[in-house]
This record gives structure tokens, C-alpha cells and sequence, in this order.
């Protein structure tokens, strides 16, 4: 696997080389509609990161500031790989391959090898001749390829508008609706490992719910209210299916699909650094639980967040809480004991959950390698259960098994003792992405863990046409 690595990173350098080192006309493709004639860095001083005029622009439902869209005013900012269109709907195909290595095969199912796919990816805004909306905005982002988004949403824009409500005050998406997350607006970085250390992608399920942290960060079937009652102050509710209870555990007590809810309040604010970002954001959905009798474990979720950005650095720092009231068993009936290596650790009507925390960074070099722009992206996430020793009793852990059995992402691996997985409570992620040209970029990743069979090394490229 090692030599088929080293030739696959060869291939990918030569191919980097020959897009850095040819000749070619800084900044000639506009990133919006060819009315604005703007380039690709008025969003993205080196992509996918947007800078703080890029997110302004998104939370506009892709408009420029003052303007309500027209045909002509259609934008092509889909993750700032736009190219020129002739059509009032652009529409871009975004192609990518990737490679990917995992540290030990020998302990793990999973191999090294290529995936590659392509995706659809438009986005726009028309203007509405109505008092009722000033105008529709529309995103799409659908296909297989590895960054896929997997999203088609619809934006009424400036309701009521026409009636002296003001023109940013209410807006509504429906569609794949993103729920209530560190991410308002604000691109969310792309990962080769699953969804990385952040947007709660470790996979943490509590007893016997099926969320494993899917309620923040989501894209799932709804509506989504948001708004500003003025510049600096943003608020957002989300109303969608839930995609995280899908998952039927093998007991009788799986969970079922329910209705989620969220909700999120955002100070935006310019200082002399940057733009500051800070708020709060939250979720709760009442999940139906399977068996001869059925009963409801309510789960809540809240967080906070704090993010500063200018054209050349992001830092931030997240901290998140979700909380089970009923996830190992039925309150309405008698409890029984959950023990752990012989003691009593709780009980099925126990509560319990997990608290999150993260920091990451992201440096621009607008013009470091041959006249193009390179991104240093970092983040490392910590996972802590508010009992540890009650997750570890009811997962069936015994004298033979290490402690923190399955506590956190299951790993891809098994130990030797034949026990569960002990997978991940910190990881650690670094990413350099390189702009070729203004329609190609090559990415190279590393993910480390507290688990050094779960470590991947990654590389890739993403087009547009």
C-alpha cells in the first residue's frame, strides 16, 4: 500500500505543477453573475474559506447588498468555483478524485484506494414584483463525488417587505434545510474523514438513541425561518424531519423518526481585526423509543460558539452540551441496574450525554506557491461523557475489556482482546488546500487520533466546468 501511495501523491504533484506553473491571468473569472464582474477573491481571498464579504453575500440569499435579483443578477458563487455562463440559471459540474491511506491496514476493514465522483452545483436570486416577497433565491448541490453536499433549497426572501416590513427581517427557506449550527453562514470545512473533529461527527450515541450528534449541523427535509431585526443581530428556526433516529438499535428499545427543532441567535459584528461572530445555538426533538411500551426520551442540545475572520486568518472556538433524559430504558416502569465490572454505575432510567469542545484555525496565503493561494486549515476536538461509567455498563463492558469501551466514534478497528471498539475521544486535523487555477484545487489531509489505527492521510482534487 505504501508504494501505491507514493505513486498516487507523485501523480497528484506532477498534475499540481503542470496547472501551478502554467501561464495564465490572475483573478479573469468573475465568481458572480458577469454583471458584478467580480473575481473569485471578492468571496474567497483562497477557497473553500469564505471571507467575511462571501458569508454577507450568502446570508443575502446571493445578492449583492441593496439589490433583490433579477435573471441578469443570477450569481455563480457556488463554492467559488464559478465560471462564466451565458444562461439565466448557472449551472456548474464539479468533478473530484481522491485518495486516501489508511495508517494500519492490518486492524482495520477499510483499505486504501481512489473515490471520485461529480457534482451539480447552481445557485441564484430573482427579483419578485410583489408586496408580498422581493425575492426567490434558489441553491443546489447534488451529485456522488466526495464533496458532495447533497442539497436543493429555495429561499422567499423580504417577506412582507412590500407592507413596511423590513426587507431583511423574514426570510424563508424550504428544502434540505441546514439545522441550527456553529455555521451560520459561514462555510463549514470539508473533510476526507467523515465529517472530521468538528460539526459533532464523532458518531456519540447515548444508550439507545439514534442521533449519534445529528441534530446539530443537519441537512434534512424542512423549513427554516431567519432574519435580522437589524446589521448586527441574526436569528434562525429550523422545523425538519430527523435524520439521526433512523438507526434502530438491536434491542426492543430502538429509536424512530420524530420531528426536530432548532433554533439560533448570531451577533455579527465588524472590528477593527475582522468580523467577530459569537452566539448561541440549540436543538430538541421529543424521539418516540420502540418496545412493548413505548415512551419518549427527550434530548436537548445547546451550544455556544465564537469565530473572528478577516482576508487572511479564522480562528474560533466551539463548546457544545447534548443531554438524554431517558436513554437506557422506560421511566414508567421499574428500573433496573446497570453495572460496570461488578458495581452499580446507574440504572435504565438514568440520564446521561457528552459535551463537546473545539478550536481551529485557518491561515490564507493569498499568492505562497507559484502566484497561487494556499489555505492552512487546523482543528482538534475533545469528546467528555457526563458519565462515562454508565455509557460503559449498559455497552456490556467486562473485567476482560479496556475502559472507555465504544465510548466515542467506533473505531475501524478491533483490539486484540476482542472487545468493542474503543475508538476516539480527541482528534486532530490538518488540511492544506492549493489553488491552482480559478476552477482547480488540490487538497492534502491528515487525520490524527487518540487512536493511532483510526489515523488517514488524503489527498485530492476538486474541478469546475
Amino acid at each position: 500500500m505504501k508504494k501505491k501511495l507514493i505513486v498516487a501523491v507523485i501523480a497528484l504533484f506532477i498534475l499540481t505543477f503542470s496547472f501551478a506553473a502554467a501561464p495564465k491571468q490572475a483573478n479573469a473569472i468573475p465568481a458572480f453573475a458577469q454583471k458584478y464582474h467580480f473575481s473569485c477573491a471578492v468571496c474567497h481571498t483562497v477557497f473553500p474559506n469564505l471571507n467575511p464579504f462571501g458569508r454577507a453575500f450568502w446570508r443575502n440569499g446571493f445578492r449583492l447588498p441593496d439589490t433583490n435579483g433579477t435573471p441578469a443578477d443570477a450569481t455563480q458563487i457556488t463554492q467559488g468555483l464559478s465560471l462564466p455562463n451565458p444562461w439565466p440559471v448557472p449551472i456548474m459540474i464539479e468533478p473530484a478524485i481522491q485518495y486516501q491511506h489508511y495508517t494500519n491496514e492490518n486492524v482495520s476493514p477499510q483499505t486504501d484506494g481512489f473515490s471520485a465522483g461529480a457534482d451539480i452545483v447552481a445557485a441564484g436570486a430573482f427579483k419578485l414584483y410583489t408586496p408580498f416577497a422581493n425575492s426567490v433565491s434558489f441553491y443546489v448541490h447534488y451529485g456522488d463525488s466526495p464533496l458532495a453536499q447533497k442539497q436543493v433549497v429555495a429561499s422567499i426572501n423580504g417577506i412582507g417587505s412590500g407592507f413596511g416590513i423590513a426587507p431583511n427581517l423574514l426570510n424563508l427557506k424550504i428544502g434540505q434545510v441546514t439545522t441550527a449550527s456553529p455555521y451560520f453562514y459561514r462555510q463549514a470545512p470539508f473533510y476526507l474523514v467523515g465529517d472530521g473533529p468538528v460539526q459533532n461527527g464523532q458518531g456519540l450515541a447515548v444508550g439507545n438513541d439514534g442521533e449519534s450528534g445529528a441534530l446539530i449541523h443537519a441537512r434534512n427535509a424542512g423549513l427554516d425561518i431567519y432574519g435580522t431585526p437589524g446589521y448586527h443581530l441574526w436569528y434562525k428556526v429550523t422545523v425538519t424531519n430527523d435524520a439521526g433516529a433512523s438507526a434502530v438499535n438491536a434491542n426492543a428499545n430502538g429509536a424512530s423518526n420524530a420531528m426536530e427543532y432548532s433554533y439560533q441567535l448570531r451577533e455579527i459584528a465588524p472590528i477593527s481585526a475582522g468580523q467577530l461572530e459569537f452566539g448561541y445555538y440549540g436543538a430538541t426533538i421529543a424521539e418516540p423509543m420502540g418496545g412493548a411500551a413505548g415512551y419518549t426520551n427527550r434530548i436537548l442540545v445547546n451550544g455556544f460558539d465564537a469565530d473572528l475572520a478577516n482576508n487572511i486568518y479564522e480562528v474560533g472556538a466551539m463548546y457544545m452540551t447534548q443531554n438524554d433524559s431517558h436513554p437506557y430504558g422506560n421511566p414508567s416502569v421499574a428500573s433496573t441496574p446497570i453495572t460496570l465490572r461488578g458495581a452499580v454505575v446507574g440504572n435504565t432510567a438514568s440520564s446521561n450525554g457528552y459535551s463537546t469542545f473545539e478550536l481551529y484555525g485557518r491561515y490564507l496565503f493569498p499568492k505562497l506557491f507559484l502566484g497561487n493561494g494556499v489555505m492552512l486549515s487546523v482543528d482538534y476536538a475533545q469528546y467528555s461523557w457526563n458519565h462515562k461509567d454508565l455509557q460503559e455498563g449498559f455497552n456490556g463492558n467486562t473485567a476482560a475489556c479496556p475502559a472507555n469501551g465504544n465510548l466515542y466514534q467506533s473505531g475501524v478497528y478491533n483490539n486484540n482482546a476482542g472487545c468493542l471498539n474503543e475508538g476516539i475521544k480527541d482528534a486532530f486535523d490538518v488540511s492544506v488546500w492549493l489553488n491552482l487555477a480559478y476552477n482547480a484545487h488540490l487538497y492534502v489531509e491528515y487525520f490524527a487520533t487518540n487512536k493511532s489505527q483510526d489515523n488517514s492521510l488524503g489527498t485530492g482534487l476538486d474541478f469546475a466546468f
